[in-house]
């Protein structure tokens, strides 16, 4: 968190953990296990957990299309504002895709926007 401070404020702390490991053994497959924990009637809790196994390249595939086909659409797109009646295009930093980054690279002022909820 302090080596990132795009992400998070000067006190400011992730809600949840992720730990990575390299496994030589494993290659480009990944494995994973979540955790996901519910309260259930009187006082106990109920936990689920998934062990996933998966090809690293293959997850990141759909992710790189949509950012080449966002970039596109975005390339395409001309506007004009009341103040300004000459048509313009996006600023050159596409603020959007950050949507879809963990550490988005943004026009200097705008802010960070890489999730739904914030």
């Amino acid at each position: 968190v302090q080596s990132n401070p795009i992400l998070y404020r000067p006190g400011e702390k992730p809600d949840h953990c992720v730990v990575i490991k390299y496994v030589p053994y494993v290659g480009d497959s990944k494995r994973a296990m979540d955790e996901y924990t519910s309260e259930i009637m009187m006082g106990g809790t109920n936990t689920i957990v998934l062990h996933n196994t998966c090809e690293d390249s293959l997850l990141a595939s759909p992710i790189i299309l949509d950012l080449v086909i966002l970039t596109e659409l975005c390339q395409r797109i001309t506007f004009q504002t009341e103040s300004d009646p000459k048509f313009q295009t996006f600023h050159s930093i596409l603020s959007i895709l950050s949507f879809l980054c963990k550490a988005p690279l943004v026009p200097n002022g705008t802010p960070v926007v890489n999730a739904l909820f914030r």
